[in-house]
């Protein structure tokens, strides 16, 4: 593939990038986001980028429509039929609840109670069948959930990951009634065990899938009116890719689709300056996202809670995210204490001082008013938004610095304290609460806001270096660019090693990779180009944390084998074992993915400046004076040039603050280095 796009859409701006391998060229675009209809906004990138659709060879799509829709539960309407007994599974969740004490709770299903229904049908949990199912009974209520207006439909039983019988003649019959292609059976989505964490999936999926359809088909007919007449592939949660068509059917996977590519890209970023531990953090307009990579590695989860009580059990990168965006807006709370987020101000009316009638302060305001950004560099001036230091400034004193009685240099740079404090935390925790030292681990920041902040965050979680990507406004784009097609099967066996068939083992292993290799070939994956990997979530007899272990390539399993890459796996984790305790398989865990080549970001990022910079100065705030700061024009710093803060480094898709204390070297990649200055 020589003309690739990749579009990321996040919930303030639209990122595009277009890479030629052949010529080793990249174009870059951000614009304003639309979110009434992300098609918008994601063609008008297009024509900035200018670049003929019909010379575009794949486009690759990160998207956040899956994500909103259930944050904002503006999803499809659905209708849940599942085992009798079982109409409450989703509001009893894990018997948690938001306030400990009171005889009410506030949850709210993505499915309304009154669209929830049961039928009589039964299987054990080592599968066997208690109660064959009626498919009439099936129908009667299938009909009655489409004539009461449910969309979509979701089929969740008892122990169906165990036999799915009943479930998959479930589906059948509902299908025949159904008026639409929207049927999810929970065996289809995640045949594990866990009813709870299984129902919820599946309802996640049903809930979004007629959204996703129809933004993936009305996407395609606008790329085929302007001459891009091929499928086009969408970034999953696992950091893969899958083409459109798929996508429509399996619309749980693009949640946090957007997320996933920038972790790509950061990882391909850290394996080209020869870094193993990272720290992915994006912080865009409205959100902070951040995953862990060790060893090269992304780390990865199987369970994500979207919302309270709202979770999504897949295999997908460990991203987690908070409300601290450069759009996240600056209150004082009831207390006289000022909180940043989660609230955002979004791509419209946007930040104050875009000057679109929003008159609350943000992120963004703050770090104009401190100096921190060129009001002639704004993110998206050729798009109409500006930066008006007078409105940032206004919104401050009304909202934040008259109320606390403080100049509004004084209350902006408390609103950056409070965010960077909320961003540390966030990421401090996560690596704490996975045993991991700060200190042996950099820093990737990127986003159009991560540069802004990256000495502050690595300041305050104790990061050994940061890393700034070369265009770290659009990273995520380029990462959909890098992503390869995958898929990821689960299947729960819940076996003691102690009594385990190899050869049952085997037969599983080989019907998932067979399942994953079709669904490949159909996307026009050549067969030879196609690998598998195998694994397992493993744990010891008697508890409920399980531990992802992956089996070595090309050896036969046998007990032994399976015991001892447990054992590497647990130690590793914990630093200890349990020689006496008995071993268990909870899980099987296959991937199966693509080995097409994709590009190099060094060959593409590397910088091609050779001559010596010039720096113009500029005043920045810092500890509650102004001081001179040098300004760069990033594009123009050539490999080796090193920068001591204060400095202001621009370019179109953001702006690195190099604070006093630290210095920035640019690597040969075009990525720059910052360090402590000791």
């Amino acid at each position: 593939m020589a003309h690739l796009i990749g579009v990321d859409v996040g919930g303030t701006n639209t990122d595009l990038v277009f890479v030629d391998t052949e010529a080793g060229e990249l174009r870059v675009a951000k614009v304003p986001s639309t979110p009434a209809n992300q098609a918008d906004g994601l063609m008008h990138g297009i024509n900035v980028l200018g670049m003929p659709l019909e010379d575009v060879e794949l486009l690759i799509h990160g998207t956040t429509v899956a994500t909103n829709a259930v944050i904002e539960r503006k999803g499809a309407r659905c209708g849940l039929i599942t085992t009798k007994g079982f109409r409450d599974v989703l509001e009893m969740g894990r018997r948690d609840r938001r306030q400990v004490y009171g005889l009410h709770g506030d949850f709210e299903p993505l499915i309304d109670r009154v669209d929830r229904r049961e039928v009589d049908e039964r299987v054990s949990a080592q599968g066997e069948l208690l109660t064959p199912l009626d498919p009439e009974e099936v129908k009667a209520v299938a009909k009655s959930l489409a004539e009461d207006g449910c969309e979509a439909l979701v089929i969740s039983f008892m122990h169906a990951y165990a036999n799915t019988e009943n479930e998959e003649a479930a589906g059948n019959a509902a299908r025949e009634v159904w008026p639409n292609d929207f049927v999810v059976t929970s065996s289809e989505v995640l045949p594990v065990v866990r009813e709870f964490e299984r129902t919820s999936t599946a309802t996640v999926s049903g809930y979004v899938q007629p959204l996703i359809s129809r933004y993936l088909s009305r996407l395609s007919e606008r790329l085929n009116e302007g001459g891009y007449d091929k499928d086009f592939l969408v970034v999953q949660l696992n950091g893969g890719v899958m083409t459109s068509s798929v996508a429509a059917r399996l619309a749980s996977n693009t949640i946090l689709s957007g997320p996933a590519a920038g972790v790509t890209a950061g990882a391909a970023i850290a394996s080209d300056m020869e870094i193993e531990n990272v720290v992915c953090c994006d912080m865009g307009g409205t959100s902070f996202d951040a995953c862990i990579i060790r060893g090269g590695q992304p780390v990865t989860a199987n369970e994500k809670y979207l919302d309270f009580r709202i979770v999504l059990s897949l295999p997908m990168l460990d991203v987690d995210a908070i409300g601290a965006g450069g759009g996240s807006i600056a209150r004082i709370d009831s207390s006289g204490i000022i909180e940043v987020g989660p609230e955002s101000a979004g791509a419209d009316p946007g930040p104050a001082c875009a000057g679109r009638s929003g008159n609350e302060p943000t992120v963004t305001d703050a770090s104009l008013v401190l100096g921190y950004l060129d009001p002639q560099e704004a993110i998206g001036r050729d798009e109409g938004v500006g930066m008006d230091v007078d409105l940032a400034r206004a919104a401050i004193q009304e909202k934040i610095a008259g109320p606390l009685g403080l100049a509004v240099e004084d209350a902006a740079e408390a609103i950056l304290t409070v965010t960077g404090a909320k961003m540390a935390g966030h990421v401090r925790r996560n690596l704490l609460g996975k045993g991991l030292d700060p200190r042996e681990f950099s820093v990737i920041a990127f986003g159009g806001a991560g540069p802004v902040h990256v000495n502050r965050i690595t300041r305050e979680v104790g990061f050994k270096s940061a890393i700034v990507p070369a265009y770290p406004g659009l990273t995520s784009a380029l990462g959909c660019v890098l992503g390869r097609l995958r898929h990821d099967f689960l299947r729960t066996v819940n076996v003691p090693l102690s009594t385990l068939d190899p050869a049952a083992l085997d037969k599983i292993f080989a019907e998932e990779v067979q399942k994953g290799r079709s669904l490949l070939e159909s996307e026009g994956v050549p067969e030879d180009r196609i690998t598998a990997t195998l694994g397992a979530d493993m744990c010891y007899a008697g508890q409920a944390y399980v531990i992802q272990v992956t089996f070595p390539t090309g050896e036969a399993l046998t007990k032994d084998s399976i015991k001892s890459a447990f054992d590497d796996a647990y130690h590793e984790r914990f630093a200890n074992l349990l020689p006496h305790a008995d071993v268990k398989i909870i899980s099987t865990r296959v991937t199966v993915a693509s080995t097409e080549d994709v590009p190099s970001v060094a060959d593409l990022t590397s910088t091609t400046a050779t001559t010596e910079p010039t720096a113009t100065t500029t005043r920045a705030y810092f500890g509650g004076a102004w001081i001179d700061a040098a300004k760069y024009r990033r594009t123009e710093l050539p490999a080796g040039f090193r920068i001591d803060g204060p400095a202001l480094l621009t370019q179109a898709d953001s702006t690195t603050l190099i604070e006093p204390g630290f210095s920035a070297t640019v690597h040969p990649t075009g990525n720059l280095l910052i360090e402590a200055i000791s």
